[in-house]
């Protein structure tokens, strides 16, 4: 089984994502925003726990089925705080430096939760699917999948609570289809090979739309929220999405340097 390996120096950003289809920044943000973000996640599941189904609620989306939260959708609505820290500039400088452009579609600002005993959990799946990929819906204008996902870790993510799982290196082998009619998954996704990934709190994944990950449920006493941002390259997407602003465009300050940003020693895997 691969296992998560730290290398020194800020090396290539690209590179490494490019070998490994993912890359882990520690200590992005700092204590006090984590602080801010987690009183922001309290205020949405407060706001999700008055609800029983799936609702639009002041321009969020809150996915809630049998009173179990799966996720709740632009988040920026609701909470203002959370599009200026997903949309941070040591977040954006990187994905614009993945993505290859200056501008970017912010389509993705989510708060994911795994609380104890809800027994929430994720089936192995690629984003290229839930963007669309070989619909109308999605064009790959770069390349390289034309989208970059990110997760900021707000509590730790430790083997017990649920941590997201991937699959190293499945990038490569593109689109696979996993949960289209016909398609074998447990032959795809062989779960000996699977890797959690660990964060602390305030690190940063990066990772692009072909990489195989998903989760299993929350078995700790403990919470595992998820602060989850994703990025599109300017055209590729088509489709609106939930959420009142979503998938508005930025564009990048041209200074600092992308690599000015880069912070800690990323994480990958050997």
């Amino acid at each position: 089984m691969d296992s998560i390996l730290e290398f020194s120096g800020t090396s290539d950003f690209s590179e490494a994502f490019r070998k490994d289809g993912y890359v882990i920044v520690p200590d992005v943000f700092s204590p006090v925003e984590i602080r801010k973000i987690s009183q922001s996640f309290d205020r949405l599941q407060k706001a999700a726990a008055s609800l029983n189904k799936t609702t639009l609620k002041d321009g969020t989306q809150f996915v809630v089925e049998n009173q179990k939260i799966l996720r709740i959708v632009w988040v920026a609505a609701h909470e203002p705080l959370l599009r200026d820290l997903g949309a941070d500039k040591r977040i954006t400088q990187n994905v614009g430096q993945l993505l290859g452009s200056a501008s970017m579609d912010h389509l993705i600002c989510q708060a994911h939760f795994k609380l104890p005993g809800d027994q929430v959990s994720f089936t192995w799946h690629q984003d290229a699917e839930h963007r669309g990929f070989g619909t109308e819906d999605w064009k790959d204008l770069n390349g390289t999948g034309s989208y970059v996902q990110t997760i900021v870790a707000i509590d730790p993510m430790t083997e017990e609570n649920g941590p997201v799982m991937i699959l190293p290196r499945s990038h490569r082998d593109g689109f696979l289809g996993l949960n289209q009619p016909g398609v074998r998954r447990e032959k795809v996704v062989p779960e000996d090979r699977l890797v959690s990934v660990k964060m602390d709190p305030g690190s940063v994944m990066f990772f692009g739309p072909y990489l195989v990950h998903g989760s299993k449920p929350n078995n700790s006493q403990k919470p595992r929220r998820i602060f989850i941002n994703g990025f599109a390259y300017p055209g590729a997407n088509s489709r609106k999405y939930p959420g009142e602003g979503s998938g508005y465009r930025l564009t990048l300050d041209p200074s600092p340097d992308a690599s000015d940003t880069f912070k800690g020693k990323p994480a990958i895997f050997s």
